[in-house]
């Protein structure tokens, strides 16, 4: 644990204030020569050394003193009054900590850092990013912080980066989210609240683009949480502070390695702490002092503490310290501290301690409750110490003192900081009933009896002092209050409130502490799946945790916590009435989005812990795989990265480019070491040979090439293919490549002399991928004929095909056990067989889009996918041989029966599925059609469904008894689009085959056939009388047809293109008819003649309403607009232009007076009917909307939407009422008449059933 801004809008820097170059914001360095005096404000002369002058912060307030460096490392000082710099501009200090007290300039230190930190600015635009790190190493306690902060604050250096010196204090457990949020925040984007470490990196990137800026990471740990910020821009330096030397070098900075002071100066530094400058002399009497220096090991940490123990007694007390320093018990402190090198600061610290009063001693190694690094505000004391008796003044008293001794440091905000190293030593104090966390259980619950006592009512009634939201499941745990920590992460009303007072990484952090409890892994796990919505939406907490955990078999503790977000939530919400949205402890394990296109490529490093991935966006990118963050971004090609392979040894990255050329990487460091260029044309593949001594690249100009990987020199090119090639890989064994073509053949060459061994033919469109089994022997190859075939690699034989993908197979990959291989597709799915047999085993499904590239890592045991959607995914491995239950495809259709009571969803898996309105219980799965569902019609009472699919068939199924009554045969194309006669006897289809079929739906027979139109029929409507029907077809026209005598009575002629849509107007004399061509048409079914058309569109009519009183229509288009017509006169009333792109969808209020659309220009727009003019724009989507609808009482619409959000709008306020965010895009929805009952599909084929709660009708 260690520092957070976890309210970060509380620490937002104050502009005016860090701006200003005073003591607050800007100690400068104070420098001075031997024998000359620096005049303070007290008029005071302070006398120094060569080398350091030393003046209190009261006499540094209006003088700045800069120093240069020439040639010889002379120093020049120039005093310039503070008044000079007031209108040069200087970078803001962003969480940068004031300087200590007595601080002592080491200008042996500052000044070649100083200098080395200028030279890096120097580093040419465009250069690698490796030399503008710098690393301040040394180990603890010898002034690595004090140093970094002095370079902060000086006026030069806040110059030099005028955007801002920023401070990151990370500790040994930094919350990396929150931090990058914080960054962020500063930089500009207010509502930064990241859930993913690459995606936060990546912004970051964004922001710091343009900027120069110096980014200080003090007290590093680990090299990965460095990683996390090196994002910066060129104009940027990150300097970084660590006991760990490794640290520096792994991330290529340069390195300045500090070192303890020398005599002179560690003399000063007493001197200067204890108030007695006369201990520079030498005397006899100070030989004693030096001896306590050498004792204090010339560490500044030590020297301060001893320093204060001596300030305000007599000089001959010197003595006494010095005996109390050599008797500390050396091999206790070894003991407790045996890999610290440097016990003498140990020593001082005992001694500071033991000197205090008896109570001021306890009330410091009461800190040892606490997490390292965490600021403590004065607040926090005064709960923790108030039972004690102490009340706001004593407290204040004890703070005093300790930062008087040294023993603490009062911060900016007036909150105390112990150095690390102290924390330490309070901590080795307490040795009863120590547990991991640090402290003691009795310390603990002393904290937490405080604060319960304080907020008697629970803990969710907390009030925010800036600590104990962050830190309450830490104090339980280690008090060894696991039952109540339990209950604490099982209570809505906690998980509510702690998102709201700090955020969803810190809420998701507290289940670490039991890790063992299965049902809080749930809760964990809903929370980890939702994160990237709750970041952004914390109001949708409750939908999320209901969709995600309302599950069939419960346990009571889960039951109990849904009941909870039941009772306990009393603003409106969408309540999930089933568990529609994806469950935690499924295969998905992440996603890791962070790429701007397409990813097209990804590779695992031979250990399984990292994975590369190319994209389209023309970078790779490296992620951690057992975290999902991103480390770091791969940045050189100048168009998409193609393939991407890493060598065996785990340490380059070769990647291949539409830019012709291949890089290689340095995986540890992220450098471009050098480029391959010899290719005349796009590279699509690489492949390195197990030796990791060549690489092999196959691309667009027909041609390999092979490399050596050491040199980067072109050893030679094989040719022999007649069209691009797609794909390379080299067997196990290093002796054969084998290549894949767009000329629909594979080749399999000697890797030594270059020679075409054989080659396999059978494909019968483009080749895409190749993979290879572990043993040799087989080859499986991957192509857009939407198979894959597997070949002997001994005799160049086809062996079978693996058939199952509905559209173009783009990659495959042998999993390590040789048996399985996964194929990916542009259908959106992986699939996994059986090598031996040749079964598919199982569907992987998840992404929106194309998949374009997939692996296994070494162990077998997950799966990464990488897609057009952006994204990668890690799933664990399938074990079980069913498929995924999932529906494949977006949910096409959602329609309520008449009776309001059930609701029956069409999907492109071929089914119907029937639901429970109420419940949202799907009831079953109609299951026959051998394609896609095209339309479906309910008879007039609601009994019985009719359905219509691509297979060229209907069905008509009973909803009483879930049964299949029977199949209506033949068509002999795709059915398009069903009506039902208001009698029920009849059913009208209409196909692709150009006919329209009548059916008698109780003898189950085709009556007639109506045949005329010369193309497909794209829909049919039927009068109220059942009398006649009404056609629209492709071929342009419309046909009206006379059920009785079973004649075509006329057709209407007079589109230009296809006829998509027909509507009969309420009068039931006239139709209106949508086309292509981008017209309307209105026609007089009794004179047989077009009325009017309605021409006024440049682009396709993409929907049409009808006014409830059938005198206007209102028509959406691809050109952007709607239009107003009168249906009686043709008149185009109004164009309804305000839609920067396509709109979608088109509703008509109730009362007939206002019109909705719905843009792919991410808005929904309110236009008044009578005037034309726009009322308003409701403005909260961030991607396309799909569709919309309206509820009775037309006080509310519904929209849904591409950014996966289903919205309910109150068209009165024009707010938001509520939001639902799905896994995938929302296609459809639907409103039941209780105008609170929600239906939404979505492309994953999930059936959302939503009910609006708490919400008051007008």
């Amino acid at each position: 644990m260690n520092q957070q801004p976890e309210n970060l809008e509380s620490q937002q820097p104050d502009v005016n204030s860090t701006q200003q170059a005073d003591s607050s914001t800007s100690q400068n360095l104070i420098q001075g020569n031997q024998n000359r005096g620096v005049q303070g404000k007290d008029n005071k002369v302070v006398q120094g050394d060569s080398n350091t002058i030393n003046i209190d912060s009261h006499n540094r307030q209006n003088i700045i003193n800069i120093y240069f460096l020439n040639s010889s490392d002379d120093i020049y000082e120039t005093e310039l009054n503070q008044q000079e710099y007031k209108n040069r501009h200087i970078g803001n200090l962003i969480n940068v900590p004031e300087l200590p007290p007595h601080f002592l300039a080491r200008l042996e230190e500052i000044a070649p850092l100083k200098h080395k930190v200028f030279s890096l600015t120097k580093v040419p635009l465009g250069s690698t990013t490796k030399n503008r790190r710098l690393g301040v190493q040394g180990m603890g306690g010898i002034g690595k912080t004090v140093l970094a902060t002095a370079l902060a604050r000086d006026i030069e250096v806040r110059q030099t980066f005028s955007d801002g010196v920023f401070w990151v204090t990370f500790g040994q457990k930094p919350q990396i989210l929150t931090w990058q949020s914080y960054v962020a925040q500063v930089l500009g984007d207010k509502q930064a609240a990241f859930t993913d470490i690459g995606l936060a990196k990546a912004r970051l990137r964004e922001l710091f683009a343009d900027k120069a800026c110096l980014l200080i990471l003090d007290d590093l740990w680990c090299l990965d949480h460095a990683v996390a910020f090196d994002a910066l821009g060129e104009r940027c330096q990150m300097l970084v502070t660590t006991r760990n030397a490794e640290i520096v070098t792994g991330l290529g900075a340069e390195e300045y390695q500090l070192s303890v002071l020398d005599a002179r100066r560690a003399l000063g530094l007493l001197a200067d702490w204890a108030n007695q400058p006369e201990i520079l002399q030498s005397t006899p009497q100070n030989d004693v002092v030096l001896e306590v220096v050498r004792e204090c090991g010339y560490l500044p940490l030590a020297l301060a503490m001893v320093g204060a123990m001596m300030r305000s007694k007599p000089s001959n007390r010197w003595q006494n310290i010095l005996e109390k320093l050599r008797s500390a018990n050396l091999e206790k402190i070894k003991q407790q501290f045996p890999n610290y090198p440097y016990p003498d600061l140990f020593k001082a610290i005992a001694v500071s301690v033991e000197a205090l009063d008896d109570n001021y001693q306890q009330r410091y190694l009461d800190f040892a409750v606490f997490p390292e690094d965490i600021p403590i505000q004065e607040g926090v004391l005064q709960t923790f110490w108030q039972p004690l008796g102490l009340d706001e003044f004593d407290i204040q008293d004890v703070i005093d003192e300790l930062v008087t001794k040294s023993l603490a440091l009062r911060d900016e905000e007036r909150s105390l900081r112990l150095h690390d190293l102290q924390f330490d030593y309070i901590r080795k104090q307490h040795t009863t009933l120590t547990n991991e966390n640090g402290g003691t259980r009795e310390l603990h619950n002393r904290l937490l009896n405080a604060y319960s006592e304080k907020y008697c009512q629970g803990w969710h009634t907390l009030k925010d002092d800036g600590y104990i939201w962050q830190n309450l499941a830490f104090h339980l745990q280690a008090g060894g209050r696991e039952r109540e920590l339990k209950e604490l992460l099982s209570d809505f009303c906690w998980l509510r409130a702690k998102l709201e007072n700090t955020n969803i990484n810190a809420l998701i952090a507290d289940y670490n502490f039991l890790l063992e409890d299965e049902n809080l892994q749930l809760i964990q796990g809903t929370l980890r799946l939702s994160a990237h919505i709750l970041a952004i939406d914390k109001q949708q907490l409750a939908s999320q945790l209901h969709g995600r955990l309302l599950y069939q078999q419960m346990s009571e503790e889960i039951q109990e916590l849904l009941a909870q977000i039941k009772q306990k939530t009393t603003t409106p919400w969408l309540c999930p009435l089933s568990a529609s949205l994806t469950p935690p402890g499924g295969r998905l394990i992440f996603t890791l989005t962070g790429h701007n296109s397409s990813v097209t490529s990804v590779a695992v490093t031979p250990d399984g812990q990292k994975v590369i991935s190319a994209s389209n966006d023309n970078t790779l990118k490296v992620w951690n795989l057992t975290t999902g963050e991103e480390l770091f971004t791969l940045t050189g090609h100048n168009s998409s990265v193609t393939s991407v392979a890493v060598t065996p040894d785990g340490q380059k990255v070769i990647s291949a480019s539409n830019d012709n050329t291949l890089k290689v990487w340095n995986l540890t460091t992220g450098e471009k070491l050098f480029t391959l260029i010899g290719h005349s044309d796009k590279v699509k593949s690489v492949a390195i040979t197990p030796n990791a001594q060549q690489v092999i690249s196959a691309s667009d100009d027909n041609t390999l090439k092979v490399w050596n990987l050491t040199t980067g020199k072109e050893l030679f090119t094989l040719i022999g293919h007649r069209s691009s090639l797609s794909a390379v890989i080299v067997t196990p064994d290093g002796q054969k490549v084998i290549s894949a073509s767009n000329d629909n053949t594979l080749k399999v060459w000697n890797l030594t002399t270059g020679e075409e061994l054989f080659t396999l033919i059978g494909h019968r469109f483009w080749i895409k991928a190749i993979t290879v089994t572990p043993n040799g022997k087989q080859v499986i190859s991957a192509s857009w004929d939407k198979t894959l075939k597997v070949w002997d690699l001994d005799i160049g034989k086809e062996l079978f095909t693996l058939i199952g993908h509905s559209d173009f197979v783009n990659a495959v990959t042998v999993i390590p056990n040789g048996q399985q291989v996964i194929s990916a597709s542009d259908d959106t799915m992986l699939k996994v067989w059986d090598l031996d047999t040749g079964k598919e085993l199982f569907t992987l499904i998840g992404h929106s889009d194309f998949v374009n590239a997939v692996t296994v890592i070494p162990n077998g045991q997950q799966v990464i996918s990488a897609s057009d959607d952006t994204m990668l995914k890690a799933r664990n491995m399938p074990t079980e041989e069913k498929l995924f239950q999932r529906m494949k495809f977006g949910v096409k259709i959602v329609a309520i029966t008449p009776n309001s009571k059930y609701v029956i969803s069409a999907c492109s898996d071929n089914n119907l599925k029937f639901w429970n309105l109420t419940t949202g219980e799907k009831l079953f799965t109609l299951k026959g059609h051998s394609s896609s569902v095209t339309s479906v019609a309910f008879t007039p009472n609601g009994e019985q469904v009719v359905s219509a699919s691509v297979d060229g068939t209907l069905k008509i199924w009973n909803l009483t008894t879930n049964k299949e009554l029977f199949t209506l045969k033949d068509h002999s194309s795709s059915v398009n689009a069903v009506a039902v006669s208001p009698s029920e006897e009849q059913i009208i289809s209409a196909s692709s085959d150009g006919t329209l079929k009548v059916w008698n739906l109780t003898t189950k027979k085709e009556l007639f056939s109506l045949k005329g139109h010369t193309s497909s029929v794209n829909a049919v409507a039927i009068s109220s009388s059942g009398q006649q029907i009404i056609s629209a077809s492709s071929d342009g026209t419309l046909k009206v047809w006379n059920l009785t005598t079973k004649k075509e009575l006329f057709f209407l002629k007079g589109h230009t293109n296809s006829v998509n849509a027909i509507a009969i107007i309420p009068d039931q004399q006239r139709v209106i008819s949508a086309s292509s061509d981008g017209t309307l048409k209105v026609w007089n079914l009794t004179i047989k003649k077009e009325l009017l058309t309605l021409n006024g569109h440049i682009n396709s009519v993409t929907a049409v309403a009808i006014t409830p009183n059938g005198q206007q229509a209102i028509s959406a288009s691809d050109d952007d607009t709607l239009k107003v017509w009168d249906l009686m006169t043709g008149e185009e009333l109004f164009t309804l232009d305000g839609h920067s792109y396509f709109v979608n969808a088109v509703t008509v209020t109730p009362d007939g007076q206002q019109v909705i659309s719905a843009s792919d220009d991410t808005t929904l727009k309110v236009w008044n009917l009578t005037t034309g003019k726009e009322l308003f724009t409701l403005d909260g989507h961030k991607a396309s909307v799909n569709a919309i609808t309206i509820t009775c009482n037309g006080q509310k619409v519904i929209s849904a939407s591409d950014d996966r959000t289903l919205k309910v709008w109150n068209l009165a306020t024009r707010k938001i009422i509520a939001t639902f965010t799905g896994d995938t895009p929302i296609l459809c929805c639907a409103v039941a008449s209780d105008g609170i009952t929600i239906v939404a599909g979505e492309q994953s084929g999930r059936v959302h059933f939503l009910r609006l709660e708490n919400i008051m009708e007008a």
